[in-house]
């Protein structure tokens, strides 16, 4: 016949092994959700890294002196002058 601690010792084993196949699949989620977040942060920061690229371009246009002469003469009606000559003789 079978000893009853030996039929203990079996369940004991058999709840062990479904927690631990249980914890398994916990894990494996837990995985694959943190690499499908991984996968959207790299998304984003790409699409960061391009948006920060425009940016800065679009601020050294509009600082350039170019740009800044542009808006004056346009926006604020400033001309600009003549230089004037100086005869500097001994």
């Amino acid at each position: 016949m079978i000893n009853k601690g030996y039929i203990f010792c079996l369940v004991v084993l058999l709840n062990i092994i479904l927690f631990l196949s249980f914890e398994k699949i916990k894990l494996s989620w837990e995985i694959s959700t943190l690499y499908n977040n991984n996968e959207n942060l790299l998304v984003e920061f790409e699409n960061l890294k391009d948006l920060n690229l425009k940016l800065i371009t679009q601020f050294h246009i509009e600082n350039s002196p170019a740009s800044i002469e542009k808006t004056a003469k346009e926006t604020l009606g400033m001309q600009k002058k003549a230089p004037k000559i100086i005869n500097y003789e001994k």
